[in-house]
């Protein structure tokens, strides 16, 4: 298992230099050229990539007044940019290279969050889908096909075991002995607000994480095995429901599986000073569960001073609830 924590964050905090000349920097971000007017194509890409070195050049400044304009820069030259700027980012001057990079990782945040706001306007989400895209923003270039793979594989696993049982009770039940008690998926004890708790791809990996993340995680694979099931997201803890029939119980993935009765929700909402409502017992939708997931990414960024994240997944989570509300 690997570690539960990334390493802390580059930080490019240049000093304030107000004398700092900018006054050039809009003929370089300017567009089009009298190249690309009077001269023709190849022509006007020769100057735009001109115009682009030398916008890279000017990464090294220490001027926040100049980066800013800088980077803008950067960003609206698009696709054009983006060789130049990978070929910076494995520069030998780590001012450089660190200034690059962050660069490119803004562009592909920006396209990930985009994808996410399209896939969250539509009518029906799939919760896996959902979470997998949304991992993209911890790793833009994550492959989701490994982690789609073990799911399959426990889900196989899950299906054997269920057939084998002559009970049709006890057939759900091998979903939480197998992820609970034989691979150890268990809730994390540790620094729970961190990004490794909630995104999906990193609880499988650590076979821990926050009640959702893990609940999600025991629902897909149940989805898979043939196994009907529900989560019930109540205030601050997210159970999954196993039908059997008629029949049903409640599981607390979080407590590597453990069985739940309705008595011991009760009991949990009012050690916490909450009284009961009838629609928390409910089964939860995908759009409500994906939602409460991008919250509970929201709050990370938040409680990390990281304002720009924080209100791109707040307009994420408002675009899903405008959804509920169409639904």
């Amino acid at each position: 298992m690997d570690s539960k924590h990334h390493a802390p964050e580059e930080q490019d905090t240049p000093p304030l230099d107000p004398e700092a000349p900018v006054a050039d920097l809009g003929e370089l971000a300017s567009a089009p050229s009298s190249a690309e007017t009077e001269q023709g194509i190849p022509e006007a890409e020769e100057e735009a990539r001109n115009r682009i070195g030398a916008l890279i050049d000017l990464l090294r400044d220490d001027s926040p007044s100049v980066l800013r304009t800088v980077r803008s820069a950067l960003l609206d030259a698009g696709r054009l940019a983006e060789a130049p700027l990978r070929r910076a980012a494995q520069d030998a001057d780590p001012r450089l290279r660190m200034r690059a990079r962050a660069i490119l990782a803004g562009r592909e945040r920006g396209s990930t969050m985009r994808r996410l706001l399209g896939y969250a306007a539509k009518d029906e989400i799939d919760l896996e889908r959902a979470l997998f895209l949304l991992g993209r923003l911890d790793r833009s270039d994550l492959d989701t096909r490994p982690y789609e793979r073990a799911l399959d594989a426990m889900a196989e696993e899950v299906a054997e075991r269920a057939a084998r049982e002559s009970d049709a009770f006890a057939r759900p039940m091998v979903l939480s002995q197998y992820l609970g008690n034989e691979l150890g998926f268990i809730g994390s004890e540790v620094d729970l607000t961190h990004p490794d708790n909630i995104h999906l791809h990193r609880a499988i990996e650590r076979k821990c994480g926050l009640p959702l993340t893990l609940t999600a995680i025991y629902l897909f694979v149940a989805r898979r095995a043939g196994i009907r099931a529900a989560p019930v997201a109540l205030p601050g803890r997210v159970l999954l429901r196993l039908y059997a029939g008629k029949r049903a119980l409640l599981i607390d993935p979080f407590q590597g599986g453990r069985a739940r009765t309705r008595s011991d929700c009760i009991r949990y909402l009012a050690k916490h000073g909450l009284v009961p409502r009838p629609d928390w017992f409910h089964d939860a939708t995908d759009r409500q569960l994906f939602q409460r997931h991008v919250l509970n990414l929201m709050s990370s960024s938040q409680a990390r001073g990281k304002t720009q994240e924080t209100a791109e997944l707040h307009r994420l989570a408002l675009e899903i609830a405008r959804g509920t509300e169409l639904a």
